[in-house]
């Protein structure tokens, strides 16, 4: 599992990060945005370390999401933040964000969300508190789509924390960053944990399906029926069913067959004809 330092900051930190890199801090995520309007002035001169962060205001509207996605996908891209980086929602109660709303209705917008930032060609996640995470949003479904992505604020206590105890890790499936004080280090700077690579090259939030290796198909023939004893007029054969089960049919001579498919069973070839679709011996067939 990594495990490396980090901070976010918004207007009210420096826009210097060397004092957080010098105490250890591996990776800065910053606010960059809010609502439909308003942008962090000091973002940009942080982005060659930044993931970036957009406070919600759209409670559980889809269409206002989508509306603040495009707004935040709008200034990421402005300020030259890297799609090797993550863009994080901060759903979370303030400056008129509701979170009471139906738990079904609050994840469908977050998706909404998330997925706009997602289609851009950004790696994704989503912020709140541990509370408001377990009884506000389906994480479920959150983590299905998007895989590990939650970045949850639980703190042990209030004030400054240097090093996290994981005795109050806040237990919940998908976490990928841990903010666990609002004073790290004593520099008035959230302070947080990450459990994932944030600058892996892999897009780890998308699942992979690599395609299938697939052996070529062998040619299909149009074939007759040639039964071993050629005087009998319909000659009684074993035939496979779907199933797999055995079954006795009797088969004009010199009938001509659609084959449907081929395949060896216990190492010996058939062919799959009729419009039952059933599985003759190729030996008593011609091609």
């Amino acid at each position: 599992m990594v495990r490396y330092f980090g901070v976010d900051v918004a207007v009210y930190q420096p826009t210097s990060m060397s004092n957080y890199i010098s105490h250890g801090a591996k990776f800065v995520i910053a606010k960059l945005s809010e609502g439909l309007s308003y942008f962090n002035p000091k973002a940009h001169a942080n982005h060659a370390y930044l993931h970036a962060y957009h406070f919600a205001t759209f409670s559980n509207s889809v269409s206002r999401a989508k509306k603040e996605a495009k707004f935040f996908v709008h200034r990421a891209e402005i300020e030259g933040i890297s799609k090797k980086r993550y863009l994080w929602l901060d759903w979370e109660v303030g400056d008129g964000n509701v979170v009471t709303r139906s738990v079904p209705s609050n994840t469908a917008a977050i998706i909404a969300f998330m997925d706009v930032c997602h289609n851009a060609g950004y790696k994704v996640g989503l912020y709140s508190g541990a509370s408001v995470l377990r009884n506000n949003i389906d994480t479920k479904k959150v983590i299905k789509r998007f895989g590990n992505c939650l970045w949850v604020a639980s703190y042990a206590t209030m004030g400054r924390i240097d090093t996290p105890d994981f005795n109050y890790f806040p237990s919940m499936e998908g976490v990928a960053i841990w903010q666990f004080t609002d004073n790290w280090r004593g520099l008035n700077v959230d302070g947080n944990i990450s459990l994932i690579d944030l600058h892996s090259e892999k897009k780890t939030n998308q699942p992979t399906n690599p395609k299938p290796i697939t052996k070529p198909k062998e040619k299909i023939p149009k074939i007759v029926f040639v039964p071993i004893i050629n005087n009998n007029p319909n000659y009684k054969v074993r035939l496979l069913d779907s199933n797999g089960h055995y079954q006795d049919k009797y088969i004009p001579t010199n009938s001509n067959w659609k084959v449907w498919d081929v395949k060896t069973i216990k190492n010996v070839k058939y062919y799959k004809i009729g419009t039952d679709k059933q599985w003759v011996p190729a030996k008593f067939c011609k091609v």
